[in-house]
This record gives C-alpha cells, sequence and structure tokens, in this order.
C-alpha cells in the first residue's frame, strides 16, 4: 500500500550568493569565484512563485517584440538563463555570469506551430 503525499512544503531552500557582499554587482573585478561568499536560505513557495511568474510575464514582453526573422533563418526558440539569489530573487544571467551560473533556472521559449 502507498504511502500518501507528503503536504507540500511551505519553503524552499535557496543556496546563492550572497547579496551583501559588494562585488556582486560588478563581477569584471576579477575576482575569483572562491572570494565571493554564498549562503543558504529559505523562502516561501508563495513568494517564490510570484517572482517567477513576474519574470516570466516581463520575459514574454520582450520576446513578444522580437523579430522572426532575420534573413533566411527563423527564430524557432529562445533560452534564457536566469540566476537565483540566496534571497530568491531572479536575475537574468548575462555574460560573466558563468562564475555563478553553475545552477539557477533555464526556460526555453518554443514558438508555437499553431
Amino acid at each position: 500500500m502507498n504511502a500518501p503525499d507528503p503536504a507540500p512544503r511551505e519553503t524552499i531552500r535557496v543556496f546563492g550568493l550572497d547579496e551583501a557582499e559588494p562585488a556582486r554587482t560588478d563581477r569584471s573585478t576579477g575576482r575569483r569565484q572562491d572570494d565571493f561568499r554564498f549562503e543558504r536560505s529559505e523562502i516561501p513557495v508563495e513568494e517564490f512563485r510570484r517572482r517567477v511568474e513576474d519574470f516570466m510575464a516581463s520575459m514574454r514582453d520582450v520576446i513578444s517584440g522580437l523579430a522572426t526573422t532575420a534573413g533566411d533563418y527563423q527564430l524557432d526558440q529562445v533560452q534564457v538563463t536566469v540566476e537565483v539569489s540566496a534571497k530568491g530573487k531572479l536575475s537574468l544571467l548575462g555574460t560573466g555570469g558563468e562564475l555563478a551560473g553553475k545552477g539557477g533556472l533555464t526556460f526555453t521559449f518554443k514558438k508555437s506551430t499553431e
């Protein structure tokens, strides 16, 4: 006999860069990965869901305005990598983000065929 499913978690654990780190906003400082501080925290699932939904709504606005063709090529999909801070904040992972980009979320938007 199967055990009943446990109740959904009310919080989610996040491991990420400590936002208090001054060099956090400028990754071009030449600091090594070991120089950054990491922390763990728990945030309410509903709060994290709201942040993801807000981010996705913003990305839909951006993507909907993109040209779908470039010469003989057609845009089929857009892949967006998002860093999640230790406090559960979402940020677009840009150039040079490989330092902290070992985890996070990746969203792939594929053009509908309809």
